[in-house]
């Protein structure tokens, strides 16, 4: 089981929430109005000197669902010229 840690520009907001629909993913996390810097991007801190905000979006999810998700997330980042959203996965562990 993975968690996918999604951070995208807002322009593709409707991007991604259509894309995790697609992918059949029913439970998720998102966080609107994201602000930092990335390593090779200007900052986003919504405001006169720095406009401009992210969103991210958690996802957990298992095998297959895992694969389908990877793929689509692949794509779009292709889609989007591999600039305005960064994908991270990391393993997680239930716990009851």
């Amino acid at each position: 089981m993975h968690m996918y840690w999604i951070f995208y520009d807002v322009a593709y907001d409707e991007d991604v929430m259509e894309m995790l629909e697609h992918c059949c993913i029913t439970g998720f996390t998102k966080w609107d109005r994201v602000l930092g810097k990335g390593p090779h991007a200007e900052p986003k801190m919504d405001n006169a000197v720095w406009p401009g905000f992210n969103c991210a979006v958690a996802v957990i999810a298992e095998t297959p669902v895992a694969e389908e998700l990877l793929r689509a997330l692949r794509e779009l980042k292709e889609r989007m010229g591999r600039r305005g959203i960064e994908v991270f996965r990391t393993p997680v562990e239930r716990i009851d």
